[in-house]
């Protein structure tokens, strides 16, 4: 509690002759302030059900976890496991510190089927929609966490949200100087060191900030290895003026993390933790299985600067520039010989290849271990701009366009391990086994360049003095993938053009304060995945032959609500319908360790459910608002 004592207005010479007693007998008026103090971490202890639930206004499905719920949890976790309590969320982990990634579904379909935002800015692979969230959030910088299932809006910077929208949002830069640190240790031999410094206001400029480090470390939960990880998150924000900001923040990761093969429940029954990778190494084709070669490395840096300008009090522009980066691979070990069975493409190889740390064989052959690694090089950038214009009392008027332009490079290349069994270069980028002629020895090797435009517009408008709110939009996505295959073969150049119009109309009706419905029905698609579009080598032919013209899964989702914003109770309860066409199945190719994943078209699909959520408030929220 903070108290502040303040004295009354002085007495004028007009009205001091009403008192008898002379100004310096006066009694002093004391007057106490009392002010609740947030903690270090930002937690108030208020928000309802602990954080993970808040009064939603929203004319969809919409569940946010925010701060009060994120800070109380370990941050040896992936931000995706925040989330894991909302309704038809569920949840996958590969371990139990958070690193390792993980898998989400939410009423039924998987990640690759979820747009999912970082501060404004497309957060998921748009070659293959693969999802990592602790690439760009340490938990202590997370402000909240929304889960928007269904589908996505109209102005969503996404070609994949048949599933649902997930958007993480950064706490901003506190006002006042200060810091946090935080420091963890556990089990495995796992240890965290967070810290953070907030510059506060910088002069009366308008501009605060803050930047932060993590640093994490463990020991592998079943088998050898150990997990390490260290990201750097920055934030700046300068405002002025009526409701005008502009953002630019940051999150650069490193990290090294470990795979485990793939088991049934007969191996966990059977092995239980001791079904995994090797822990010691052995020269020839049973060294594949060493730890050291399954290994998941992977850098990669984000950037968002989201800013919003007030032009009159009717006319709003919102414009987020943003850039990704990502190089990193899953590898496996791959023992292989210079003269017998190898291939590059659909063509034998008759040259011998120089393998570094090669064995004599019987036969006079060479044998060595190398590691293979299936790299991803990406390069993404682009913006959303959208400007909304207020007409009369009733509509809001918006319209924007999203622009995204990504090269992404994968392959499958081999380079040296010395003979303990160490790679030269954990990310494989170094010292790649070539043909005498020089030319890369690849079992994948694509280019691919992705341009996305989608113009989007849309009416909100509110009627019965804002009691009905209905939105009604649409979007026009507009997607080309050109793409060179670089093996040997019959395919070389990839060509994909996507056309998508998606409607969208919602409404809320607000009966009183704690009395809500709401409905929706919404489009959405998710254009094919690139690996879909090319032909896979990994053999002495052919192992998957890309598609030439793959069709668009397309969805329609319905659904119907309730929501109580009570004074000791927040609840919803929600009623949706999906109706795929073309729906898509993501399938491993063979030969490829799971390394190299395709779109499969499964037809129609159909489902229905209810989802029901609530939680208690604070009585102390009440008596502080």
């Amino acid at each position: 509690m903070a108290y502040h004592i303040s004295k009354p207005r002085s007495l004028t010479p007009q009205n001091r002759s009403a008192h008898s007693a002379p100004p310096s007998a006066s009694p002093e008026n004391i007057v106490v302030k009392m002010h609740r103090m947030h903690s270090a971490d930002g937690v108030t202890g208020l928000q309802p059900g602990g954080g993970l639930i808040k009064p939603e206004t929203a004319a969809k499905s919409v569940s946010t976890v925010s701060r009060d719920f994120i800070q109380k949890q370990s941050p040896a976790q992936n931000p995706l496991q925040l989330v894991e309590l909302l309704p038809g969320v569920v949840v996958g982990s590969a371990d139990p510190f958070g690193l390792t990634g993980g898998t989400i579904s939410i009423r039924g379909l998987d990640q690759s089927e979820m747009a999912m935002t970082w501060e404004g800015a497309p957060a998921t692979d748009i070659g293959i929609y693969t999802i990592d969230t602790s690439e760009f959030a340490s938990n202590e910088d997370l402000e909240d966490v929304s889960v928007q299932q269904g589908s996505p809006n109209s102005d969503t910077p996404t070609i994949n949200g048949s599933g649902g929208l997930v958007s993480f949002r950064d706490r901003d830069p506190s006002r006042k100087m200060g810091g946090l640190v935080a420091l963890g240790y556990g089990s495995f031999n796992y240890h965290r060191e967070f810290a953070r410094f907030d510059t506060g206001e910088i002069g009366h400029s308008g501009i605060r900030t803050y930047v932060s480090y993590a640093n994490q470390r463990d020991n592998a939960w079943r088998g050898p290895g150990h997990d390490s990880i260290w990201n750097l998150d920055w934030k700046a924000i300068k405002e002025w003026g009526a409701n005008n900001r502009i953002s630019l923040v940051g999150a650069y990761r490193h990290s090294i993390e470990n795979t485990w093969p793939s088991m049934t429940m007969t191996d966990w029954k059977t092995y239980g933790r001791s079904f995994t990778w090797d822990r010691r190494y052995a020269f020839g084709s049973e060294g594949e299985n060493y730890w050291r070669l399954n290994r998941n490395p992977y850098d990669n840096m984000l950037l968002s600067a989201p800013s919003h300008f007030t032009l009159t009090d009717r006319w709003h522009v919102d414009f987020t520039p943003y850039f990704w980066h990502g190089e990193g691979n899953n590898s496996t070990g791959a023992f292989v010989n210079n003269t017998n069975g190898n291939f590059l493409g659909n063509e034998p190889l008759t040259q011998v290849l120089t393998l570094p740390y090669a064995q004599a064989a019987s036969d006079g052959t060479e044998n060595a271990m190398t590691l293979m690694a299936y790299r991803n090089v990406q390069y993404r950038g682009g913006f959303t701009a959208k400007t909304d214009y207020r007409i009369g009392k009733h509509h809001d008027i918006y319209l924007g366009w999203w622009f995204d332009y990504s090269n992404d490079h994968d392959s499958a290349v081999l380079s040296p391990v010395n003979y303990n069994g160490m790679p030269l270069d954990i990310f494989g980028a170094t010292g790649n086994i070539k043909l005498s002629d020089g030319q890369l020895l690849a079992y994948q090797n694509t280019s691919t360049v992705t341009t996305v435009n989608a113009l989007f517009a849309g009416d909100h408008a509110t009627f019965l003095k804002g009691k009905l709110m209905m939105d009604a939009g649409i979007k026009l996505a507009m997607i080309n993938r050109n793409g060179t295959n670089e093996l040997p073969g019959p395919q070389y150049k990839v060509v994909l053009n996507d056309f998508q119009p998606l409607p969208a109309l919602s409404m809320r009706y607000q009966f009183n304060k704690r009395h809500q419905i709401f409905a929706s029905i919404s489009t959405s698609f998710r254009s094919p995945s690139t690996p879909t579009l090319y032909d896979a080598y990994y053999g002495q032919d052919i192992s998957y032959q890309g598609v030439k013209n793959p069709k668009d899964e397309y969805s329609i989702s319905e659904e119907i609500g309730y929501r109580y914003n009570g004074p000791l109770l927040v609840a919803s309860a929600t009623y949706f319908h999906y109706n795929f066409t073309n729906r898509q199945i993501q399938s491993a190719v063979t030969g490829t360790n799971g390394g190299v994943t395709v779109d499969i078209d499964a037809g129609g699909q159909t489902s229905n459910g209810v989802s029901v959520e609530l939680g208690r408030v604070d009585k102390r929220s009440i008596r502080s608002s």
